[in-house]
């Protein structure tokens, strides 16, 4: 059985993320996200809610200029 999930130390008002990826993997995420006008974390960010079926950066630009309560 697993565990509930319970959030992890912040680092500001975010979870820091360490994890390994192919090379070519990392090239094709970089492009993408520079052509979403996001950094690599906001571009895992929208993958993950695009795949929860929530509003994301990559579908939804706009999300980029919503300011997230605090």
């Amino acid at each position: 059985m697993s565990q509930p999930y319970a959030t992890p130390k912040l680092d500001g008002q975010r979870v820091a993320l360490r994890g390994r990826v192919l090379p070519d993997q990392h090239a094709r995420a970089s492009i993408q996200a520079a052509d979403h006008g996001l950094s690599l974390s906001e571009y895992l960010g929208a993958l993950i809610d695009r795949d929860s079926g929530l509003p994301n950066k990559i579908d939804n630009p706009q999300e980029a200029l919503i300011p997230r309560a605090s």
